[in-house]
């Protein structure tokens, strides 16, 4: 059951307490990366280890005639080659999201190919270069009949189109359609009405490490070492896969190198590895190459938006339609990448009272890399639509477009705010943040405007955008099977020290230090005296690990949980020591004493857990020895189903934001350049300053990626990626990312832990809306009019030259 808001009252007593939190306490998980000392999956050795190499299709669609395997099996080194046929009784993916249609994975393919990527056969040998060449002398031989690709939405929907799936009669994995007859006819009733389609392209993760896992099979018992962002459901999907029992699997997610959702999966190739250390008798290791994670690492993105839109002379918009359309790749992957495109419409109004919206959603399978979860998971998607709307609006009818804004921006009495989609906003400060980045923005802009001032080919613009962020969110609509609890266990040691173990992960983000301090205050510690323990099945309690934003909150949660029952016993072994009622005895600075006795006797954790743990003899009479707790959290208000008409609270708490771009636009080129970038934020309480500038600056980055530089296209007739490495897929360095401005208020939120939000990915999610805005403000004098991302140079080239839509 869900934690109710009376539990708050305990957060309360901790935010209450003098502590860490708020401070910027020293990140001790930092100077072993920095110093090129952390472990990362690369860096694991297995005595014996063996390493893995998979041949993978290099056409889009097709049937698999012919694996020839005999040559590859002689050459030096190998130790086998396997196919599907050999790794039968590893089970099935399974599909459990009931709104889906299968799409029976299996491992390895058996049968049809259905992107450039998919896995088909696995080498294995004594390294990885030996592995290679048998692999590329299997890939000579490989016999695959070519069967007509589908290549995007518009061809997956043609009336004609090839089938990826033929049971299912069509190419959509996910149909829902909206009918909301109020919308309806307030598009009826609206003086004008415009219709245009929207489109976000495709994109990667791109962390810096690609994926990789160790595995070794020992005395009955699986250990995987994995680059992953949820470990205990990665030894949940591996247990179910390979038919043993879950407690023999031993899942270590070592320091992560990037995830941002793309290692949030479990993917055919972990689950292959582990099968052929089992096999085998020994470790096997497999690391994925750049141009590989190009292709069989998960895509994202890539949705179309049809939009319907009424509104009036004044500018007020009276109502929506929009068909959200994701392609999502071949489907092969666990879990599906379908839930992004239902997050696009929740989230779509943000920060804005407009209830009028009608949203229905498909999403539809091609021969393209199967895409799934990246930073912002559908939000960025439905940002770029809302502000878009309002940008077109206000040129339709003479008006700035902040005019049309200010009256649809939410206010505080009209906390709790529910969304279209059920979304429930419970707190904010969005007109103080609306305020505050356009008085940011305009000062900037005409800054710029002043430099520019004597160049006579650049025009400089200031673009805006308001949202909302959600976190904590439900991950059955993205599994079919999870949920969104998690745990935390905490162990005081003889010493006096706390042994923190918890079902997040850290992926670089500062999970470690947050948790750290957040044990720290509940347990009236000294930070120094908390070690913390994550990424490991054997040592941390099972939990869902880090993604949606969710990390602090839902540890928060636990921990602060398992820390009041450490507590009282521990207030009440040190009353029995210092001979005070236990209501009297209090801690401060690390050590417990008597309230209202200054200068008197103390006692410390050590002396405390010494008794509790030790010298048991010192106990109260009738109290068991031990000073260890578990407690586990599900975020209160969290709903896993959609009610009769759609509407689902989705996730549990909506931090705000609002971003402001200016940029300077070379006509002749089409050249833009980010002259300066603001982010006002409200993620309730703030628990390690750096941390939160750390991940705004951080999602700022890839939104500008996904803005202006990222994409993925495909050759329409063949299916092919016209992107092999770096040299197409174009990633910004650190002379095109901005520096970021970012100024902070604080709403916390009344039924989450200690009043956090979250903010893992808010500063993804504007960017493509913010720069879209800004450029086509600076080329107003053409009457540009962005429908799609990325803006490249090209496109503005192109707009400039044909009127101003793009």
């Amino acid at each position: 059951m869900a934690d109710a808001p009376e539990a708050l009252e305990l957060h309360q007593a901790v935010r209450d307490r003098p502590g860490a939190m708020g401070t910027t306490v020293q990140r001790d998980e930092d100077p072993s990366v920095l110093a090129g000392a952390a472990t990362y999956i690369g860096d694991i050795r297995r005595h014996g280890m063996l390493d893995a190499a998979f041949l993978r299709s290099p056409v889009a669609h097709g049937t698999i005639r012919e694996i020839e395997t005999t040559t590859a099996a002689t050459m030096p080194g190998v130790a086998g080659v396997y196919t599907a046929a050999d790794l039968a009784d590893v089970g099935t993916f399974p599909d459990y999201i009931v709104i889906n249609k299968p799409v029976d994975q299996r491992p390895l393919r058996d049968d049809t190919v259905r992107y450039v990527g998919a896995p088909v056969a696995v080498v294995v040998a004594d390294n990885r270069y030996q592995a290679e060449d048998a692999m590329e002398a299997m890939a000579a031989a490989l016999v695959i009949e070519e069967l007509p690709p589908v290549v995007g939405i518009e061809q997956a929907l043609a009336d004609d189109a090839a089938l990826l799936y033929p049971d299912w009669g069509d190419n959509k994995v996910v149909d829902l359609p909206g009918e909301r007859p109020a919308v309806r006819e307030a598009l009826e009733s609206a003086p004008h009405r415009f219709s245009e389609t929207y489109i976000v392209q495709r994109q990667a993760p791109l962390p810096m490490e690609t994926r990789g896992v160790v595995a070794e099979y020992d005395a009955g018992r699986l250990t995987v070492w994995v680059s992953h962002q949820s470990p205990h459901i990665a030894r949940s999907t591996y247990a179910m896969l390979l038919g043993i029992r879950e407690a023999d699997i031993q899942v270590i997610c070592p320091r992560v190198g990037g995830g941002f959702g793309g290692k949030t999966h479990v993917y055919a190739e972990e689950v292959v590895v582990a099968r052929l250390a089992m096999k085998l008798g020994r470790p096997v290791r497999w690391i994925e190459d750049r141009a590989e994670h190009l292709v069989a690492s998960v895509h994202a993105r890539d949705q179309h938006h049809v939009v319907d839109v009424g509104y009036d002379d004044e500018g007020h918009i009276h109502a929506m339609r929009c068909h959200v359309i994701c392609d999502v790749g071949s489907g092969e992957v666990f879990m599906p990448g379908t839930c992004p495109a239902l997050v696009t419409g929740g989230v779509m109004t943000g920060a804005y009272d407009f209830p009028h919206l009608e949203i229905s959603t498909t999403c539809v399978v091609t021969n393209k890399t199967p895409a799934g979860a990246y930073r912002g998971f559908g939000a960025p998607e439905g940002v770029f639509v809302m502000e878009r709307v309002i940008e077109r609006v206000a040129r339709l009818v003479g008006k700035d477009p902040n005019e049309v804004r200010a009256p649809m921006i939410l206010q505080e009495d009209q906390m709790p705010y529910t969304m279209p989609g059920g979304g429930r906003i419970d707190s904010g400060s969005h007109q103080h943040a609306f305020e505050r980045i356009v008085a940011l923005g305009t000062e900037a802009r005409d800054a710029a405007e002043a430099r520019y001032s004597e160049d006579p080919d650049t025009r400089v613009g200031v673009g805006y955008t308001n949202y909302v962020e959600p976190c904590v969110p439900t991950y059955f609509a993205t599994t079919g099977h999870w949920a969104g609890y998690d745990a935390a266990t905490i162990r005081i040691e003889p010493d006096g020290t706390a042994t923190v173990s918890v079902g997040v992960t850290e992926l670089g983000q500062g999970m470690t230090v947050t948790t750290k301090m957040l044990a720290a205050d509940a347990l009236g510690m000294d930070p120094s005296n908390v070690f913390v323990v994550m990424g490991d099945t054997d040592r941390a309690p099972y939990g869902l690990g880090s993604w949606g934003s969710r990390g602090a909150v839902v540890m928060a949660g636990s921990v602060v949980k398992a820390a009041e029952v450490v507590l009282d016993k521990a207030r009440a072994i040190a009353a029995h020591k210092l001979e005070a009622a236990e209501d009297d005895v209090v801690i401060e600075e690390g050590a417990f004493l008597v309230r209202g006795a200054p200068g008197g006797p103390t006692t410390t954790w050590a002396e405390v857990a010494t008794a509790g743990v030790i010298r048991t003899i010192e106990l109260p009479e009738g109290m068991d020895g031990g000073l260890e707790a578990v407690a586990t959290y599900e975020p209160y208000g969290l709903e896993h189903f959609p009610d009769e008409s759609g509407r689902i609270h989705a996730a549990t708490t909506w931090p705000n934001i609002a971003q402001a771009a200016v940029v300077a636009v070379h006509v002749p080129t089409g050249h833009v350049s980010i002259e300066d970038y603001f982010v006002v934020h409200d993620c309730g309480t703030v628990i390690h300053p750096d941390v939160v500038d750390g991940q705004i600056r951080g999602g700022v980055a890839q939104g500008v990626a996904g803005a202006m530089y990222e994409d993925l296209p495909y050759d329409p007739d063949t299916g092919q990626p016209r992107f092999a490495s770096f040299m197409e897929y174009l990633v910004p360095t650190a002379t095109e990312v901005p520096s970021v401005h970012i100024e902070h208020f604080s709403t916390p939120a009344p039924e989450m832990p200690l009043g956090i939000k979250g903010v893992g990915e808010a500063g993804t999610i504007g960017p493509p809306a913010a720069i879209a805005n800004a450029v086509c403000q600076a080329l107003a004098e053409f009457d540009l009019d962005l429908t799609a991302t990325p803006v490249t140079p090209m496109v503005i080239r192109q707009a400039v030259r044909e009127g101003g839509d793009a």
